[in-house]
């Protein structure tokens, strides 16, 4: 950048990381089961954000699973949703123990790989158009994306398709959605 452009920052100021592990708290930035620090900071949000995928998709997708809100796959989708959010997000060390060395890492990736997966079947669905959905995809992403960087959004963004393409292959085989008889086919004669 050019010398004075309002964007420079004086030598003297240092500038913060993308995300910083909180003080007091585990060193990896991730507290739950305890509370996120307050007050809130966007130097601390991955905490603030896995708490919010914990309470709100695990609490949606245990909804959707037991067939409280309907609609295509949402069972199957509220199903993966819940066992990632609930399951596996909050890296609980009786799963994690268990996964081997970094097991709470990858308890963590698995978790939001589930959520992602989850959220890509309602997207294969006619609830596509659910601002929701996306903003559930999108702060699962900024979850990777704090915690391991920028790939971890490709990879997330991998795992989401896979996700609608599961969905859109399930709907294929009932012959439900976009896939229903009579729906965008030629009449059989």
């Amino acid at each position: 950048m050019a010398a004075g452009s309002s964007l420079d920052l004086p030598p003297t100021f240092p500038r913060p990381p993308l995300c910083s592990p909180m003080a007091g708290q585990a060193s990896d930035g991730l507290p739950f089961p305890a509370f996120p620090p307050f007050p809130p900071s966007w130097e601390v949000r991955q905490a603030y954000l896995q708490w919010w995928l914990i309470c709100f998709l695990g609490a949606v997708g245990a909804m959707k699973a037991v067939g409280l809100l309907r609609h295509d796959l949402s069972q199957l989708a509220g199903l993966v949703e819940g066992v990632g959010a609930i399951v596996f997000l909050p890296r609980w060390p009786i799963i994690a123990e268990r996964l081997g060395k970094g097991g709470y890492e990858r308890s963590f990736r698995f978790g939001c790989w589930l959520v992602l997966i989850g959220l890509g079947i309602i997207v294969s669905t006619h609830k596509r158009k659910s601002p929701i959905c996306w903003s559930q995809a999108l702060c699962t992403l900024e979850l990777l994306r704090c915690r391991s960087g920028t790939s971890a959004v490709g990879v997330g963004s991998a795992v989401y398709l896979v996700g609608t393409v599961l969905g859109l292959v399930v709907q294929y085989q009932m012959a439900i959605g976009p896939f229903a008889a009579g729906v965008g086919h030629a009449k059989a004669e």
